[in-house]
């Protein structure tokens, strides 16, 4: 689109702040919006830890650059995605896997790095410029993404997904409240106003027992 040839406020400001995409400023609205990096890793007289997060389809970066910054080497991150990345953090609590989420030994691996508090995707699926196509592809890798943070997540935690809206949030939606205690679809201002992505936010995840 013509409008994406040209850089707006949030292109230059991520450019200005060191992160490679835009991207970033959904996700800090995210997660100040929901709360999703408050108490993690501590509580109940336990020292805090700080937070054990997973971020899929990490590339470029931005978005884990981000949540390095916020937990001010404290915690554990990592990072998993079919492509290297474009940022390369001197931190000993990031780590990267290049893989795909479809891939068994590869969700082993991150399930066993696992459990984390806090699940995070901005993953799209290669666009073919067919919006009914991107839609489903979309839907796809959501419920991978949704299927893998059943398997990851520590009791309590939250996610946070990127999709296409198609139509199939309803159902997506409500088979995330069948796990968390809260689940809703939430647009951050900072994508732009001709796309049709969204974002699903579940907190308070629920294991069955």
């Amino acid at each position: 689109m013509p409008g994406y040839e040209r850089p707006d406020y949030w292109t230059l400001r991520a450019k200005k702040e060191g992160y490679p995409a835009r991207s970033v400023y959904k996700l800090e609205e995210i997660v100040r919006k929901f709360g999703l990096l408050k108490g993690l890793g501590g509580g109940r007289g336990v020292p805090d830890r700080g937070p054990a997060i997973l971020d899929v389809g990490a590339a470029p970066g931005s978005w884990s650059l981000w949540l390095l910054r916020q937990m001010k080497g404290a915690g554990r991150l990592l990072a998993v995605d079919i492509q290297d990345l474009g940022i390369a953090p001197d931190d000993a609590n990031f780590s990267f896997v290049k893989g795909s989420i479809l891939d068994e030994e590869v969700r082993a691996s991150l399930r066993a790095a696992g459990p984390y508090d806090l699940v995070v995707s901005d993953a799209a699926p290669a666009t073919s410029g067919n919006r009914i196509v991107d839609q489903s592809r979309s839907e796809e890798l959501v419920e991978a993404v949704m299927g893998l943070a059943l398997e990851v997540l520590a009791p309590g935690g939250a996610l946070v997904v990127k999709i296409f809206q198609g139509g199939e949030e309803k159902r997506l939606l409500s088979e995330l409240r069948a796990h968390f205690a809260q689940a809703r679809a939430f647009k951050p201002e900072a994508c732009r106003s001709e796309s049709f992505e969204t974002y699903l936010v579940a907190t308070g995840f629920v294991p069955i027992r």
